[in-house]
């Protein structure tokens, strides 16, 4: 911004030569547009001058000697004297107007969803979170949903770092082509930098983040012809002139005549003193910006959206090119997911989809498998890696613009940053955040009673506590929950910490006791995650405590799509699928039944995909958490062992 505004100062000074200190106050003089420029008109007075002229008004003689030429002494009264707009005060609005487009001056806040964190937000906009707490006290104990964070702040100007200065939020009047005019770029490179962006979603209130000036802009360098104003001179008008008549004798146009003297009406009085333009062409160098026309119109930026995305119609008759990408080949976890995604390919050779699916090493060097990955071309890549994603796929993806999608690991948060990697497992955060909110709902009457050792690393227990009303929160052991004594039609939520197998069993039979001591009693039980894993092993005892689990996945044998899965692997495989939390080769099937069939009905517009529903173990819908981000799955479930031998796998999103 200041190298604009030193530019903008320049241009005053040279064109205009001007003292500064003259400018105390604005020139308030009438003005008049010539060739798309503003000059002020001053009508001169007996006994004035130019030199005296340009002293009482601060302008440069010289130049003003220049524009008005006839203007000698002595002066006839009222003679009109021109000067180029060039002042301190007109200068001064084009900053505020610099100022007003500069989204690196403007504040900045962003509304809090489930699932925020400070780091993640820090990640999305750049700033680091000790600026962020800055810039909101308090934040540092706990954000919550539906809260404003500040990101941005106009007066402190804390958090104005390079990082995160072109961000923007869309105002009311806003539309794709003029923010991308103000800011000095392309539709494209907006759409470029915000993957989520169409004209159909550039709402007000969004945020995007905007490009680098300059950026996608296309200039060519030529010369034109340009007419320039030399001088102004006066005619004194005849008996018999007229505005056309003048015009031959002068040689300028008639409509720039009569544009310099709107004061003297339609007719023409005789002897009166009129201005005439004297125009002259001048060869220019110049760079001209060579604009898309298609940015002018709706169907146009649908073209450029789908440029910029790379939406193929021809994907319908040439397939979808798939990698598989194993991090550990011949592990148990990637081999299970291979069979699974083939099964799911089984499924999908009767539904006439084209699939090149090719299978890739992880285990071998970057550039090995960025070679494999650049003559694949693939449309999309499944990664099995759990211990983070590295660095150089995630810039393959950024830079090919391939979607990479995160099977298994929930720790990893490129997604914050990286609009091409979709984020299939929910982070901790989001999950914590999304159970302790439905929990607190479902369960919203309910004398809530954590019972076990306190452990502090328990984040849902700490996040469902803090939305619970205090007068109404207990805490039992174990032997205490034996001895408690409770309201024969009460309502009450258990909240076991207990993690080990021996202790979860302990707890469930105790409860299991409690609701057949206080049959009319309103009893449920809410487990750790990790319980989970002994859905089968003692599920009776879960269905005897009203246990629910919240779960990322769960692996129902009694659905209709997970038999249709063991139908599909068993004749390929001649096997069941392996036990494992999750199923393997579950999360396999799901995102082949999910991704493909969804790149071919989208034409690989991920944007567009659906919400899926038919999933054996997981259910997908993906959204954007920024404009600028990649895509997060954020459905995990509550998993309910009803006291009637059921199980109900409830979705929490």
């Amino acid at each position: 911004m200041i190298d604009r505004l030193l530019k903008l100062a320049s241009v005053v000074f040279v064109t205009g030569m001007v003292a500064f200190a003259s400018y105390a106050a604005p020139v308030n003089l009438p003005k008049v547009e010539i060739l798309g420029k503003n000059y002020y008109v001053y009508q001169a007075k007996k006994g004035d001058s130019l030199f005296g002229i340009s002293r009482q008004f601060g302008w440069d003689y010289t130049l003003l000697q220049n524009l008005n030429p006839k203007a000698t002494s002595p002066m006839n009264k009222g003679l009109k004297i021109y000067y180029p707009v060039q002042s301190l005060d007109e200068a001064s609005d084009a900053v505020e107007n610099l100022n007003d487009n500069d989204t690196s001056c403007s504040k900045l806040d962003h509304k809090i969803k489930r699932g925020d964190t400070l780091y993640a937000i820090s990640r999305m906009y750049g700033v680091p979170v000790e600026k962020l707490i800055a810039l909101n006290p308090g934040s540092g104990q706990g954000i919550r949903e539906g809260e404003t964070l500040i990101i941005r702040d106009e007066k402190s100007q804390v958090g104005n770092d390079t990082a995160n200065a072109g961000f923007y939020k869309i105002k009311k009047g806003d539309t794709l082509y003029g923010v991308a005019k103000r800011n000095e770029t392309t539709v494209a490179a907006i759409m470029k930098a915000n993957p989520g962006v169409s004209e159909s979603n550039f709402r007000i209130g969004e945020i995007i983040r905007l490009p680098e000036p300059g950026t996608g802009l296309k200039k060519v360098e030529t010369t034109v012809e340009e007419e320039r104003l030399s001088a102004i001179d006066t005619y004194k008008v005849t008996k018999n002139d007229t505005w056309e008549t003048i015009s031959e004798k002068t040689g300028a146009d008639v409509q720039d005549i009569k544009d310099l003297n709107k004061d003297k009406g339609d007719k023409l009085k005789n002897k009166s003193l009129i201005s005439i333009p004297k125009i002259e062409t001048v060869k220019v160098d110049t760079v001209l910006i060579d604009n898309d026309p298609r940015e002018l119109s709706e169907e146009g930026i649908k073209e450029i959206y789908e440029d910029v995305h790379g939406i193929n119609d021809s994907i319908n008759i040439q397939g979808v090119s798939v990698v598989l990408l194993l991090s550990e080949p011949t592990t148990k976890k990637d081999l299970e997911f291979t069979r699974g995604v083939m099964s799911g390919l089984d499924f999908l050779k009767n539904k006439n989809v084209d699939v090149k699916f090719t299978v890739l090493d992880g285990n071998r060097t970057s550039t090995d498998i960025l070679t494999d990955l650049s003559d694949l071309h693939p449309d999309i890549v499944f990664l099995t890696t759990e211990k983070g994603i590295p660095a150089y796929l995630s810039e393959y993806a950024e830079i090919s613009q391939t979607p990479m999608v995160n099977t298994f690991d929930v720790r990893n948060e490129l997604f914050n940053n990286n609009p091409y990697i979709i984020q299939l497992l929910t982070p901790s955060q989001y999950f914590n955040d999304e159970i302790s909110a439905d929990v607190a709902q479902r369960y919203s009457d309910y004398t809530l009673i954590f019972v076990g050792g306190n452990d502090s690393s328990d984040q849902i227990a700490q996040s469902i506590k803090e939305r619970w009303i205090p007068s109404r929160v207990k805490n039992l052991s174990i032997e205490g929950l034996k001895q408690a004594s409770f309201k024969p039609d009460g309502k009450f939520l258990f909240y076991g910490y207990p993690v080990k197998k021996e202790d979860i069993i302990e707890l469930t039979e105790v409860v299991g006791g409690i609701r057949e001591k206080y049959p009319m009693a309103d009893i449920a039980t809410l487990g750790r995650p990790n319980w989970i894993v002994f859905d089968e092993s003692l599920a009776e005892k879960f269905h005897d405590a009203n246990v629910a689990i919240p779960s990322r996945f769960f692996y129902d044998e009694e659905s209709p799509e997970t038999q249709i899965f063991n139908r599909h692997y068993k004749y390929l495989f001649d096997r069941e699928p392996s036990k494992s939390y999750p199923t393997y080769a579950a999360v396999g099937y799901d995102c082949s039944l999910y991704f493909i069939p969804q790149f071919v009905a989208t034409n690989g517009d991920i944007n567009r995909f659906d919400r899926s529903d038919r999933g054996s173990q997981n259910e997908y819908e993906l959204y954007r958490p920024a404009n600028w981000s990649g895509l997060l799955n954020p459905i995990v479930y509550l998993v309910r062992f009803t006291p009637y031998g059921t199980i109900e796998k409830n979705i929490v999103k």
